[in-house]
């Protein structure tokens, strides 16, 4: 029995049971064939190929079958067209004077393979599953997501209601302080990169760009007009900031429709309309913490997602992070009550009544005296000097 190369369903016939697809189907001539099967994974598993689900500037993403479990997966393969072509049997060679490039791109895709895979206890990021090295390639397998991409919904049904995406959001922020924490930034997140899930999540996709976090160097990527923050555009300074901002411009197109203006543009002149004028309904402090998170320059952006998430989910980041209640005595937020039971320590003055000495006591006792010793003094005074 064929296999639907959309869904990777058993299928009879010219349409897929399953997802009513056309079952005859073959992927452009300069992608692998449907029906290909890949082996060599760091666990020893096979993938037959489907369909093509997507191709970016730096690789192509496929739907896949685990042959041992018959389990649906995604793969991405290595594939940067701008260096690379592809010869005989599926290798993918690259172009002339493209050597260096290619290889030192292939070594961080691999890199971040491992680490995606070595990544757990994140549910609102995309799961690495294994990686393999062949074809003169690398490939990462992760698991297969059935949802909708951000800029789908909004391109199909228009601007997402600031109630119904904030709650969604914050696992997704709360998982990428995780994974700053982890050493790496995505450094590529915009609304097709961000997937609305069938149960309602959001889930973080399309690690092809990520990179760890080492003595804070770049590397080129394919930057996104109005997601990619202006230290992007240089060859250093990006950090998890980098993805505060990306985010945060995803937050923006999805509540308002419109896309940020390109971050050198705003250098110039900062033309980024405030959100709730195109009908975002933010309330103020969720509207300032947003555009808190779009500002251009890096270093008075937030520094990392935790540091958005105090702001921007204020209620949430509270439940998750309880203040111990401090007691005793020296409480710094007493109960309001009589003066007297605000503070049973000592005042200064009593402190000073306290230790006052004996003849300051005296002095007190007969001031009337000393006034009248002292008037006649002066008036004796005078008189010798007139």
């Amino acid at each position: 029995m064929a296999l639907c190369p959309h869904c990777m369903s058993q299928a009879e016939g010219a349409r897929c049971p399953v997802c009513g697809k056309e079952v005859r189907w073959d992927n452009p001539s300069h992608l692998l064939p449907a029906g290909t099967v890949l082996t060599g994974g760091g666990l020893g598993h096979s993938y037959r190929m489907g369909a093509y689900l997507g191709q970016g500037g730096f690789g192509v993403t496929y739907v896949a079958l685990e042959v041992e479990t018959g389990r649906r997966v995604a793969v991405k393969e290595y594939f940067p067209t701008r260096c690379a072509l592809r010869g005989a049997g599926g290798v993918v060679e690259p172009l002339p004077g493209q050597q260096e490039v290619y290889e030192g791109g292939r070594y961080s895709f691999v890199q971040e393979a491992r680490m995606l895979a070595a990544l757990e206890g994140m549910p609102s990021v995309v799961q690495g599953l294994d990686y393999l090295e062949v074809n003169n390639t690398a490939y990462l397998v992760m698991e297969y997501l059935n949802g909708t991409p951000l800029y789908r919904m909004v391109n199909q049904k228009g601007r997402i209601a600031s109630r119904e995406l904030l709650p969604r959001l914050y696992p997704l922020v709360r998982d990428m302080g995780r994974l700053h924490a982890a050493g790496v930034i995505h450094r590529d997140v915009s609304p097709d990169n961000v997937m609305w899930m069938e149960d309602g999540t959001l889930k973080l996709l399309d690690f092809g760009c990520a990179r760890a976090m080492e003595d804070g160097k770049s590397m080129t990527v394919a930057l996104k007009q109005g997601f990619a923050p202006v230290e992007q555009y240089r060859t250093h300074g990006q950090g998890p900031w980098t993805d505060v901002y990306a985010l945060s411009a995803t937050v923006y197109y999805c509540l308002t429709g419109k896309i940020p203006p390109a971050s050198p543009d705003r250098l110039m002149e900062d033309t980024l309309a405030a959100p709730n004028s195109l009908g975002a309904g933010l309330s103020p402090e969720e509207e300032s913490a947003l555009l808190w998170g779009l500002t251009v320059d890096p270093k008075q952006r937030p520094v990392d997602m935790e540091v958005l998430a105090q702001r921007l989910f204020r209620a949430q980041w509270n439940a998750d992070h309880p203040q111990p209640s401090p007691t005793g005595p020296y409480s710094p937020n007493p109960e309001p009550g009589p003066l007297s039971e605000q503070d049973p320590r000592p005042g200064l003055w009593e402190k000073l009544r306290e230790r006052r000495p004996v003849w300051l006591a005296w002095m007190k006792k007969h001031w009337k005296v000393l006034a009248i010793a002292a008037a006649l003094a002066l008036v004796f005074c005078l008189g010798r000097i007139l």
